[in-house]
């Protein structure tokens, strides 16, 4: 079940039929909120095949939120860092504008940007060195030098 705050974004999230109904719902969870005219990344969705939204958006957003499990806070903080670690640059605005409103600071989205950089920094240094010790320990690997000689 929603949170009470975001019992009408949900509602509006699942009557939303149309591309930019799904947008304007999407737009209720930052009261005062519209697409930014600048901001023309899922016209071409909206516009030629909205189904697009439904299946890769708008069911999983909906879900999201009409679980109610987390604060919309913690929730977009998380996805702010998703965002970030996946390098969805253009995802990231959006979110961080969706935990403002939702109440988290500046430094809080500072600290969640130090958490994703730490994480894939020190994630990628681990996963690096497990995958070169196993390519270096493998027989296929190691013949290659005795048949270079």
């Amino acid at each position: 079940m929603p949170r009470p705050e975001e019992v009408e974004v949900v509602e509006a999230m699942k009557a939303a039929k149309t591309g930019e109904e799904i947008l304007a719902s999407w737009a209720k969870q930052r009261p005062g909120y519209g697409k930014p005219p600048d901001d023309p990344t899922l016209d071409f969705w909206v516009d030629n095949k909205p189904e697009m939204l439904f299946t890769f958006a708008q069911n999983q957003l909906t879900q999201l939120l009409d679980r109610g499990i987390l604060d919309p806070k913690t929730r977009y903080l998380i996805l702010v860092a998703c965002y970030m670690m996946a390098n969805h640059w253009e995802g990231v605005l959006p979110q961080a504008c969706n935990a403002k409103a939702a109440g988290a600071t500046d430094e809080e989205l500072m600290e969640v940007a130090f958490c994703a950089c730490y994480s894939v920094g020190k994630a990628k240094m681990q996963e690096s060195g497990a995958c070169l010790a196993k390519i270096f320990s493998s027989p296929t690997f190691q013949s290659i030098d005795r048949l270079a000689k």
